[in-house]
């Protein structure tokens, strides 16, 4: 089956080469990088006011020897049978399996069930789901949790290369947009959208059912590798632009041990 473009190649060509300058870009920025408890503090300035019903994301990415662009837009009502990114809005739910006291107190997941198109980073942080802690263990529903984890996932793990380059830095810059990046990490990510979620109606080929608690799409793409990434959010606390290449990207080297990605995001009120 072939993969659907909105674009032509020349634009995604564009899209995908800016991407390289993302080293650079990070290196340039080193000063400035702020602790934990300083991101906790500017966070908690950050409204939780649930706004912008609608968003649009732009986007390209160059992976698996294959080359695909978005531009979509999506509302606050999702679609019957479609999952993420299509869901908005979610604040927080009940879930038994999150529960390991005999509390009977209903556990809380902080993390809105909206992602970022390719990495399935939080849409949005704010001063109720940037960061939580019970006994001293990281809620890992917390933005603060998944952004690290989708940068240095693969620290401790056998394998792992240049460990103590494993980590997350964070800063706010003169615009006052958080910046949460991490410069050849080595990390494990699974890029979602890529290139489309299965209609098993169209294609009853590919047999299957969804799975509403772990969608994934038609294929597991699994990025294993050295990395510059980094997630901008705005002084509002929602995401504008994510951002990944493998160490060492050549956009004219045709290779499957090597991705570059973008997306950038816009939010809007709609009819």
């Amino acid at each position: 089956m072939r993969m659907n473009a909105t674009s032509g190649c020349i634009n995604m060509k564009k899209q995908i080469i800016s991407l390289i300058v993302v080293p650079l870009l990070l290196t340039s920025c080193n000063a400035g990088n702020l602790s934990l408890n300083q991101m906790k503090e500017k966070m908690n300035n950050v409204s939780d006011e649930n706004l912008y019903p609608m968003y649009k994301v732009v986007g390209a990415i160059d992976f698996n020897n294959q080359y695909m662009d978005v531009e979509a837009t999506f509302s606050k009502d999702p679609e019957p049978g479609t999952f993420v990114p299509y869901a908005r809005y979610n604040d927080g739910f009940y879930l038994d399996s999150l529960d390991n006291s005999e509390s009977e107190e209903n556990v809380i997941i902080k993390s809105m069930a909206s992602r970022s198109y390719w990495l399935r980073a939080p849409l949005r942080l704010h001063k109720s789901n940037f960061y939580d802690e019970v006994e001293g263990i990281e809620n890992t529903t917390c933005g603060h949790y998944i952004i690290q984890h989708l940068i240095t996932s693969y620290v401790g793990l056998t394998g792992a290369t240049n460990p103590s380059r494993n980590q997350m830095k964070m800063k706010v810059n003169k615009d006052g947009d958080f910046i949460f990046y991490g410069e050849a990490v080595h990390t494990k990510v699974t890029i979602d959208n890529f290139p489309y979620y299965p209609d098993f109606e169209q294609y009853p080929e590919l047999g299957g059912e969804w799975d509403e608690g772990h969608p994934l799409p038609c294929y597991y793409n699994v990025v294993n590798a050295k990395v510059n990434i980094s997630f901008r959010y705005n002084k509002d606390g929602w995401l504008v632009e994510e951002k990944m290449t493998s160490v060492g990207y050549n956009y004219y080297v045709a290779s499957t041990s090597q991705v570059a990605l973008q997306a950038n995001y816009g939010y809007f009120f709609g009819s």
